[in-house]
């Protein structure tokens, strides 16, 4: 039986979790049980987002107890690291045997900007954080990583950088498996999904691509993106706010390959350094254009726009196609849950990537959401999460291969 009492069980997971040996990737370094929503503080949560967006929620099927998970990963270049999850695990497990990792959208460089700072610090959930808390609500488990670089000070995130996303995002699926299968046997997974929104789903399928060589151990059943692309200048083209932090991540990563001053206008080069240390998501949309031709050089904006930045641009575009994710063979089952009108992650850019999936072997769900723009968490909601209950119970992954571009 399953609904145990996880306050009573809390000191029992800290024993039990102790004699793991530590600096290997996944292992449990702490775990802070936080406390349980009940199924009505769930709601409280979670409800107005739904409506927000012109859904009602699902009801709510379970209490959920709230962890602070803290786990050894291993950066970009492999050396080992330290992450922070939120844990969920519901109190009825409705979906004992399957574990969701959800990888946040873009929110910054800089500590300061961690998706999950403010519950950590005793305060309410963020938007990703009761996203997360929904799925446990309806009964699966669900762990919320942020990004490497976040509750470490000393350094930025490595920002749209494969390899650093996808290793925190398996081995929170290593830890979270390690935490659940000690809380209780039942809870043990034997199906995993990585799910992501916008950033998220590049981290996702950078998971993906190094699932086989990096954690063989993880289960890894199938893979959902929330307005997600694997392609880092379809990000930069539409969504320039965020081609700053993309340019300085590379120049910190690459070991200053390129000049991120040199690829933008002169007014936000100036301050950029400054920027990077103050300014979280909403702050740049506020304070940065949205046409890419006003922020970065013009040569930039162009090739962007034209598709030849490796001809203009070849060590950035060599440095972004690095960081491409998604098309690397995997073949795992995906469900794209895409806005028509999504600004960020455009229809015939998402198009073009789903069918290089269905060529790579995926069976590829994508629902398009009529005058839906780049949230569509909200609205996919309910199908994203019968989706994996089927393939957790072994159904055989629906395809839209043949429909894409028409549906």
């Amino acid at each position: 039986m399953v609904r145990r009492s996880l306050r009573v069980l809390f000191a029992l997971v800290v024993v039990a979790l102790a004699p793991l040996a530590s600096g290997q990737p996944g292992h449990v370094v702490d775990l802070d049980f936080r406390g349980t929503f009940s199924a009505s503080a769930v709601a409280g949560q979670t409800t107005g987002r739904f409506r927000n967006n012109g859904t009602e929620p699902l009801p709510v099927r379970s209490a959920v107890h709230s962890y602070v998970l803290r786990f050894e990963t291993s950066d970009e270049n492999g050396d080992p690291a330290t992450a922070l999850a939120l844990l969920f695990v519901p109190d009825d497990p409705v979906d004992a045997g399957s574990l969701l990792a959800f990888a946040p959208g873009s929110t910054g460089l800089v500590d300061a900007c961690a998706p999950s700072r403010p519950y950590v610090e005793g305060g309410s959930l963020d938007t990703y954080g009761a996203y997360a808390l929904a799925y446990a609500g309806q009964g699966l488990p669900t762990v919320m990583p942020n990004y490497l670089g976040f509750f470490a000070p000393e350094r930025r995130q490595p920002y749209f950088v494969a390899d650093a996303e996808a290793h925190v995002l398996l081995d929170a699926l290593r830890a979270a498996a390690s935490v659940l299968a000690d809380l209780d046997a039942a809870l043990a997974p034997h199906a995993s999904f990585v799910a992501g929104f916008s950033q998220g789903g590049h981290a996702v399928f950078a998971a993906a691509d190094r699932a086989a060589g990096y954690a063989p151990d993880v289960p890894l059943t199938g893979l959902l993106g929330f307005g997600a692309s694997g392609e880092v200048d379809v990000v930069m083209r539409p969504f320039p706010y965020v081609a700053p932090w993309i340019l300085v991540a590379y120049a910190d990563v690459y070991d200053g390959a390129i000049e991120p001053e040199a690829l933008l206008q002169e007014a936000y080069a100036r301050r950029l350094m400054g920027d990077i240390e103050r300014l979280c998501i909403l702050d740049v949309q506020a304070q940065y254009p949205g046409d890419p031709a006003a922020l970065l050089v013009p040569e930039l904006a162009a090739a962007l726009r034209q598709g030849t930045l490796a001809d203009a641009f070849p060590t950035l575009d060599r440095l972004m196609r690095a960081n491409q994710t998604g098309l690397q063979d995997h073949g795992l089952p995906v469900i794209m849950l895409q806005g028509v009108d999504d600004p960020i992650a455009p229809l015939a850019d998402q198009n073009r990537f789903v069918s290089r999936l269905c060529e790579l072997g995926s069976s590829v769900r994508y629902p398009n959401y009529l005058r839906t723009r780049h949230e569509t968490r909200y609205i996919g909601f309910e199908e994203a999460l019968g989706w994996m209950r089927a393939l957790a119970a072994g159904e055989p992954a629906p395809s839209d291969c043949d429909a894409v571009g028409r549906e």
